[in-house]
């Protein structure tokens, strides 16, 4: 009979205290590696239940905390064009609102532009986001786009009834006025035709009723916000979320 080899008659040796550190680490590292992310739900209850048609009590908006712009990039950037899409169904269809809401934060992203203030261009030119309207000016589409302006800039269209496209072009538009102008009022009112012309009625209104629905979309983005973080703003002075 054989004679075992003296390697299998030694005492096991307990492992030292450094060897089970490592690889402990080890387990954590490649359990965070192979784990899948998690798909975030969306904090749909945050979002206020009124519709911005109904205001029938008059009460205004709370007004925004002075760092709006920078927690509207926060939750852009957390739940991409969705929070936006969900705001957009008080108005169209599901398929419409997504799509829209979609375009209008690629374009942002694209032209450093805040998705809010695109919003309110696009909810003042056409409420109903109603991709198929045409004035008795001209202008059609979304955010009612003059037709010499179609295929000017590199949109992958230059169908102006189509959604993105329509999107694509007249952000690209305001964007263009706002480069030059380097101010948003008078790139609104550029956007408008109220520049050596009155051909649209009232058309020096046209820069604050675009700025109070761009207001009013951002209001409604940061009810989007963690809900540690929505409380903490909530208790800020001044603010009213």
């Amino acid at each position: 009979m054989n004679r075992q080899s003296s390697a299998f008659l030694r005492p096991l040796r307990t492992p030292s205290h450094a060897f089970i550190t490592f690889l402990a680490a080890a387990g954590f590292a490649a359990a965070l590696l192979l784990t899948p992310t998690a798909q975030l739900d969306l904090p749909l209850s945050g979002i206020a239940s009124a519709s911005p048609f109904s205001n029938s009590g008059g009460n205004s908006l709370p007004t925004v905390p002075a760092d709006s712009a920078t927690l509207e990039r926060e939750v852009v950037n957390r739940y991409d064009h969705l929070p936006l899409a969900q705001i957009f169904r008080w108005r169209a269809e599901p398929e419409i609102a997504n799509r829209v809401a979609r375009a209008i934060v690629k374009e942002a992203r694209q032209l450093q532009i805040p998705p809010s203030l695109l919003a309110g261009v696009l909810i003042t030119e056409n409420s109903r986001l109603e991709p198929e309207t045409v004035s008795n000016k001209g202008a059609v589409g979304l955010m009612q786009v003059m037709r010499f302006h179609a295929g000017v800039f590199d949109c992958d269209s230059d169908d102006l009834l189509q959604v993105e496209a329509n999107i694509c072009h007249g952000s690209r538009v305001f964007a263009g006025y706002l480069k030059r102008t380097r101010d948003v009022r008078s790139a609104l009112l550029r956007y408008n035709g109220c520049i050596r012309s009155r051909a649209t009625p009232n058309c020096r209104r046209y820069p604050s009723k675009v700025l109070r629905e761009a207001e009013t979309v951002r209001q409604q983005l940061l009810h989007y916000l963690p809900p540690k973080q929505l409380k903490a703003l909530s208790a800020t002075p001044g603010s009213s979320i």
